[in-house]
């Protein structure tokens, strides 16, 4: 699906594809890859994965949206539930990549956290450059992991205009129809792991519903949300369970409807990169509730309705106005990132990277066993 999409993405331009089968699992190791790079054809490696084959034979770069991993390590993998996500070979996996790593290794943490910082501090001091999907990013970067702000590269995330703006009162009737949405509802779109904070939101929903019109629904877009046994919980103990509606997966037409249609986009993160769903929703006309988090200030301030980290009673209130329709707008006259932008502000880091003395320079230099 990834190359019929990169296919389509490339249509009549002159480049050429190349595909290299990228083993399943965490840790990125592709001898098939290695072996393509290594061929002399190419100059520079990028990837918009967060991490690379740390053989990676040529200069490379890559981007980082978010160092959630490393800022909140105590809701990263442990043992038990790696190997449940990925299997025992790929721990076995982990474990002899933090061998190989020892230098870059501080001791801290259990296997998994050790490996990921590890990881990151060889794979900076290796890039020519670093990209960041936000200043936000960047600074982490530089406090996390050493990388000095001359080694970083802003790239933010955008929007496919062509897909996610407003759509027809016929298209959002459609949308509504196949879900049976007769009245006021919002969105939850994407993942609901314990940095999306999923299962608090939905608990606040719950606890306030009855202060929502008896119609209003909170719909849930992706993420599996519905396959995790707090959600089950939560949902078998609730009366309200009735008003959660879960999609599933949806095409980015029907998101864009959605969007449309919704009283707001409700973000709960602990933590962004640069979060793509509220764009999303700016561009479609839909309101936004989000955390006040410095990835948001900078992404949506001014148009967003920001709520503290842990004000059950800020956030229902703006949910409440919202699905009343009294919440004031604010997504009115916001600037859509549009992706030939960020293209060419990639397109510029590449040619940074290239034109890097000697090749594969490192973006942090002396960063050892010990360094913070």
């Amino acid at each position: 699906m990834q190359v019929t999409a990169a296919r389509e993405a490339i249509g009549a331009a002159p480049v050429r594809l190349l595909v290299a089968d990228e083993p399943d699992g965490f840790v990125r190791r592709s001898t098939e890859l290695r072996a393509l790079l290594a061929t002399g054809t190419f100059d520079l490696y990028h990837t918009t994965h967060y991490t690379v084959d740390r053989n990676c034979p040529i200069p490379y770069s890559y981007t980082v949206h978010d160092l959630t991993r490393l800022r909140y390590p105590e809701h990263d993998y442990g043992q038990e539930q790696f190997v449940r996500h990925f299997g025992a070979a790929q721990w076995a996996a982990v474990c002899a990549e933090l061998a190989a790593l020892a230098d870059w290794d501080d001791g801290r943490g259990g296997p998994f956290q050790r490996y990921f910082r590890a990881l990151n501090r060889a794979l900076v001091a290796g890039a020519t450059r670093i990209v960041a999907v936000s200043r936000a990013t960047g600074h982490d970067l530089g406090k996390l992991l050493g990388v000095p702000a001359g080694g970083i590269d802003l790239v933010p995330c955008a929007v496919r205009t062509e897909t996610f703006h407003r759509r027809t009162a016929a298209e959002v009737s459609a949308a509504r129809a196949g879900y049976a949405l007769s009245g006021p509802y919002c969105l939850y779109v994407g993942l609901a792991g314990p940095i999306k904070r999923f299962d608090w939101l939905l608990a606040r929903w719950l606890d306030a519903a009855h202060r929502f019109p008896a119609d209003a629904r909170l719909v849930v877009v992706g993420g599996y949300a519905e396959a995790r046994t707090e959600v089950a919980a939560l949902l078998r103990d609730s009366p309200a369970a009735g008003s959660v509606v879960f999609t599933g997966r949806v095409d980015d037409d029907t998101l864009a409807a959605l969007y449309s249609g919704a009283a707001a986009l409700l973000v709960a993160s602990r933590n962004e990169g640069n979060h793509l769903g509220p764009l999303e929703a700016l561009a479609c006309g839909c309101e936004v509730i989000c955390t006040d988090i410095a990835p948001l200030r900078e992404t949506v301030d001014g148009h967003a309705h920001f709520y503290p980290l842990t004000d059950a009673g800020a956030l229902t209130e703006l949910v409440a106005a919202a699905l009343r329709g009294t919440l004031p707008p604010a997504g009115a006259g916001f600037a859509v990132p549009r992706w030939p932008d960020s293209g060419r502000a990639l397109v510029d880091s590449m040619r940074r990277s290239l034109d890097s003395p000697g090749g594969n320079s490192p973006a942090v230099t002396g960063l050892r066993h010990g360094d913070s």
